[in-house]
């Protein structure tokens, strides 16, 4: 009796330790499992945290990235009414250079004058001899008359050598479309207008090959003598003398083109034919180089042409810091040859 109840007390024994280690096992589960979720829940929290300073970062950079936009639209803007104000001094001062100069030409004009009448009084006193001689000169106005005129020529000449380096000039410093004073082909297209009239037709793969064919057509049309839309205009109250030619942007061809391809396509053929005409090269259609004032959409002047010029032999020198700039030097020999040569223009037609 006493080994069985051993027994039972053995097997109660090996029960309460089987339960208490079957406790502590599910406690160290539930441990564990609460660890790995607190774990992965701290690795959340972490890519989070990493996320919203990268976001921090970036708004950061946005926000000194702004600053410095704002920053440098304001610099920009200075720099540009400094500018504008350094455009509307130089022109005030090219204009009162020309308008010195040509009232120099007109004081030289009258010295002349006064000088020829004392010269005819000073003939006159010395004698019937010398009364003879100057009835002689004023027997043979024709040859005055054909010196002014070669002196004239002369002077045209070599103003136009001097719009000519002009614009080789322009061609030199004339890379982009953007500047204010540049140069313009009149005769050639734009390509941009065909470009955009394909792509809205057609799709990017053949746009570009129909784009390019369609635009080297209408630049050999335009250049053609034989094809020439122009129509005749007669002024009201002068029937006889009142008769000349203009474009017709009416004409068959050019109407097919707008209805086809539409209004840019036929504004740029249009135009283009008009440039053509006001520059009297409907009958040869050469391509011709021009300095075009961008703003004013018109051929730009001599003086404006230098003036340009010399803002940006101003601005390259400012910004090298350059003492001695030989291309300043050479624009402002331009610039003293153009004045020269337009106050001898002055001159000559005065005495004419």
């Amino acid at each position: 009796m006493a080994e069985t109840g051993g027994a039972r007390c053995l097997h109660a024994s090996l029960d309460v330790l089987a339960s208490d280690v079957h406790s502590r096992l599910e406690f160290h589960k539930s441990a564990y499992t609460d660890y790995a979720g607190i774990n992965n829940a701290l690795h959340c929290v972490m890519e989070e945290k990493a996320n919203l300073e990268l976001q921090q970062n970036a708004v950061t950079e946005k926000d000194k990235l702004i600053t410095e936009k704002d920053k440098l639209i304001a610099e920009l803007k200075t720099r540009n009414e400094e500018q504008a104000a350094e455009i509307e001094s130089l022109k005030e001062e090219l204009e009162a250079r020309e308008s010195s100069h040509v009232l120099l030409a007109l004081q030289g004009s009258g010295l002349q004058s006064s000088q020829s009448g004392r010269n005819k009084r000073t003939r006159e006193s010395d004698g019937n001899g010398e009364v003879a001689d100057e009835h002689g000169v004023m027997d043979n106005p024709d040859q005055d008359d054909q010196g002014l005129s070669t002196e004239l020529e002369n002077a045209k000449k070599e103003l136009s050598d001097i719009h000519s380096k002009l614009i080789k000039g322009f061609m030199d410093i004339s890379a982009t479309s953007t500047r204010n004073i540049a140069i313009k082909n009149i005769g050639e297209l734009s390509y941009k207008p065909f470009q955009q009239a394909c792509l809205k037709k057609l799709p990017p793969e053949e746009a570009s090959k129909k784009a390019s064919e369609f635009y080297n057509f209408w630049q050999k049309q335009l250049l053609n003598p034989e094809w020439n839309p122009s129509k005749t205009v007669m002024e009201k109250g002068n029937p006889e003398e009142g008769i000349s030619k203009e474009i017709d942007v009416h004409d068959a061809d050019l109407l097919k083109l707008r209805a086809e391809w539409g209004e840019d396509v036929y504004k740029a053929v249009a135009n283009c034919l008009v440039e053509i005409e006001k520059c009297g090269r409907l009958t040869d259609r050469t391509i011709i180089p021009v300095i075009w004032h961008q703003k004013a959409d018109r051929t730009a002047t001599r003086s404006e042409s230098v003036e340009y010029m010399c803002s940006q032999v101003r601005r390259l020198r400012t910004r090298r810091n350059i003492s001695t700039d030989w291309n300043a030097i050479m624009v402002f020999i331009v610039f003293d040859a153009c004045e020269k040569w337009q106050c001898k223009l002055v001159g000559v037609s005065l005495r004419s």
